[in-house]
């Protein structure tokens, strides 16, 4: 049984050309009701009919189509629209719990006396959990469905903010991002494919850049969040936990609710990601391009924002950490629709030559003390990071074969949390033997290296000129 809500002219004729439509396709009309708007001339018709599913779409074209049908609308259209929206409320409030850390990292500091390299690594330790689990749920997807990961990946998310609101020792706070990275595992690739699987078109491009977009302004409304519930609340270090609790639970209601269609299911044995060999030079490309991308901004988000102090000559706070982790995510959900109708190749063009300059400034930093060219420097990587990151996964999505999305997807994140963890855990490492300005240098000598090489091979992907 399916409804169809139409909003027509009331003029004679528009009922027999409507029933005559149903008739002609085979549909059985159970009931059908017409009410008058309070405007003149105008009327809702309301039709409950046994349509399949499979023929529902082309219904639903053929009577916009009719002469005096105005809007049509389909009680499944509705559903898959509320679906749409749940899952990328879920993904952006699972999201948002992963940096509420970034402006706290300066108490945990002071309270438990922690090196660069003790930050860098509960920075870290989630990436390396989400690795694997990324790779395991996103084959899971292709097989039981998108529906049960993604509730029970916001459910961990639940089980990450309970153990940090918790925490009495480093221990603690180590095992809470370890759940964190699982929930981020089980949601963020599978997200990509249930998105696009409900998005009205099934348009792959658009729903990866709202996936984008989800994961960008949740990593920068996470650390604002935290930072001003720290700065003038009351139990700063517990209180950031409990709010988000409150806000996933909205989350998990409506992901029992949805309905989400996917392809038959694949009876396969559990693998590693196998890439066709056709896309595994764009693939590898993009890749790098998202690993570059997060791993600078892994850098605000992480070690500088509990040590400013120490190098621009400024006392920490929570809110001041906050806003330079938040810049970074923030300029960066802006960037993305800004360039997103650039074509892909340019995007990634503009967003290294952005990237370079913010590293460069975040460089001259370190030898004149100076927040405003510390914002420069977030500003400037904000800008960079938002092209480089949603191009790139705008273009695995459009690469990845349907029979083997969540496969692809999974393996493109499994490289950019490599970006999240391990050029951060060095630089934190480093820091403790060469010292935090030599630690900078080097870290931007090295990732405008790895820019220039992958911006290359980037040139020498022809099949990566415009993708649409």
């Amino acid at each position: 049984m399916q409804t169809i809500t139409l909003r027509v002219t009331d003029r004679p004729g528009v009922l027999a050309r409507v029933s005559e439509l149903l008739a002609g396709r085979g549909c059985n009309i159970d009931s059908m009701k017409i009410t008058q708007e309070c405007r003149p001339g105008f009327a809702l018709m309301r039709i409950n009919a046994r349509i399949d599913n499979d023929h529902l779409d082309i219904l639903v074209r053929e009577m916009g189509s009719l002469q005096d049908v105005l809007v049509v609308r389909s009680a499944r259209e509705r559903t898959a629209a509320f679906s749409y929206w749940t899952v990328a409320y879920g993904l952006f409030v699972t999201i948002l719990g992963i940096n509420l850390a970034s402006p706290l990292y300066a108490a945990y500091k002071i309270q438990w006396s922690l090196t660069p390299g003790m930050i860098a690594l509960l920075f870290a330790v989630y990436a390396f959990v989400v690795i694997p689990s990324i790779v395991l749920f996103g084959q899971l997807s292709d097989r039981i469905g998108s529906k049960a990961i993604l509730l029970w990946g916001i459910l961990v998310s639940l089980l990450a903010s309970i153990c940090f609101a918790m925490a009495g020792g480093v221990s603690m706070l180590l095992l809470a991002r370890a759940i964190q990275g699982l929930s981020v595992g089980m949601f963020n690739g599978v997200a990509v494919s249930a998105l696009t699987a409900l998005h009205p078109s099934r348009d792959s491009h658009r729903a990866a850049f709202f996936a984008a977009l989800s994961v960008t302004t949740g990593n920068a409304l996470g650390p604002l969040m935290s930072g001003a519930l720290a700065e003038w609340a009351p139990f700063p270090t517990r209180l950031p936990y409990l709010v988000h609790g409150l806000l996933i639970l909205p989350g998990i209601i409506g992901l029992l609710l949805v309905r989400i269609q996917h392809p038959v299911p694949v009876k396969t044995r559990l693998h590693l990601p196998v890439l066709p060999r056709t896309i595994r030079a764009p693939f590898y490309t993009a890749a790098a391009t998202s690993f570059i991308a997060w791993a600078v901004v892994s850098l605000f988000l992480s070690v500088i924002p509990s040590y400013m102090d120490e190098w621009i000559g400024r006392s920490s706070s929570y809110l001041f950490a906050a806003f330079t982790a938040a810049i970074v995510l923030g300029v960066s959900s802006a960037s993305q629709s800004l360039f997103a109708k650039w074509p892909l190749p340019r995007m990634a063009a503009a967003g290294f030559v952005l990237l370079f300059s913010g590293l460069t400034s975040l460089v001259l930093t370190m030898h004149v003390s100076s927040s405003i060219l510390l914002a420069v420097s977030a500003v400037l990587v904000g800008l960079g990071h938002g092209p480089l990151y949603a191009g790139s996964l705008a273009s695995v999505n459009e690469l990845a074969p349907e029979q083997a999305r969540g496969d692809t997807v999974s393996f493109f994140y499994a490289g950019t949390y490599l970006g999240v963890a391990i050029p951060v855990l060095g630089f934190g490492y480093a820091a403790e033997y060469i010292g935090f300005v030599h630690a900078v240098e080097l870290f931007s000598a090295v990732m405008c290296a790895f820019s220039v090489w992958t911006w290359m091979r980037w040139r020498n992907v022809n099949k990566w000129r415009d993708f649409r």
